[in-house]
């Protein structure tokens, strides 16, 4: 029999990966500067801006990218989500070459709350940080102001729970089911095993091109740019 590492097949794309870790660490340069303040704030903002382009991208690439990275591969309605749940209970392990019905929800979910937070953070204003205003804060009401300050603060919080959820549930499916999904996310590779059952082939996926990506990415960095100079 050949060996488990022998029979690894590519689910994926560079795109993707480059995407989840690059976002993994802006989230904790923002945490992290947000709460130092001062000087490092000039370092919250860039951060801020970089996730923004970066969620834009992976919402465009939901569409237009790779098979595992198109939303239509893994956003699916409740039923899929119960027999995700029927499998991840029973005593085999479940099979998916990208996300599974629920890691999917977590991620469309994951996508709006940090596009929500850099969204407030571009009308938020902080007294306590001597004056420090989001690029937008001055095109709205003042009341609009405060409220998104407020969500912004708040709305950490709840960013910093999901993303323990969202571990937490990686953890669980390696030490419960043996599913290595982090692993997977490094080296874009999974055993054949935990994509489809024995004897089944492997699924016949597409890989977009890496330019496509690379052009996307420079749109939202477009984007982005535009809406903060809009600001002044």
């Amino acid at each position: 029999m050949a060996d488990k590492n022998e029979r690894r097949i590519r689910v994926w794309d560079l795109p993707v990966r480059l995407f989840h870790w690059t976002l993994v660490v802006l989230m904790v340069v923002s945490y992290f500067t947000a709460r130092a303040g001062g000087e490092w704030m000039k370092f919250h903002f860039w951060s801020g801006y970089a996730i923004l382009t970066l969620v834009l991208f992976r919402i465009a690439w939901g569409f237009v990218g790779s098979t595992t990275a198109r939303f239509a591969d893994f956003v699916k309605g409740p039923s899929a989500a119960l027999a995700h749940l029927r499998d991840l209970m029973g005593r085999g392990h479940p099979h998916e070459a990208g996300h599974n019905p629920l890691g999917g929800a977590m991620v469309v979910v994951l996508l709006l709350a940090v596009l929500a937070q850099t969204t407030a953070g571009l009308f938020s204003a902080d007294t306590d940080m001597g004056m420090v205003n989001g690029p937008l804060a001055l095109v709205i009401a003042d009341k609009w102001v405060e409220r998104a300050t407020a969500f912004h603060k708040f709305w950490i919080n709840v960013l910093l729970w999901m993303v323990a959820l969202h571990v937490l549930a990686a953890i669980v499916y390696l030490v419960w089911k043996r599913q290595n999904l982090i692993g997977a996310m490094v080296t874009g590779r999974k055993p054949l095993d935990d994509v489809v059952p024995p004897g089944k082939p492997a699924p016949k996926l597409v890989f977009v091109s890496n330019r496509l990506a690379v052009s996307l990415l420079l749109a939202a960095a477009a984007i982005v740019y535009f809406i903060v100079r809009a600001g002044g």
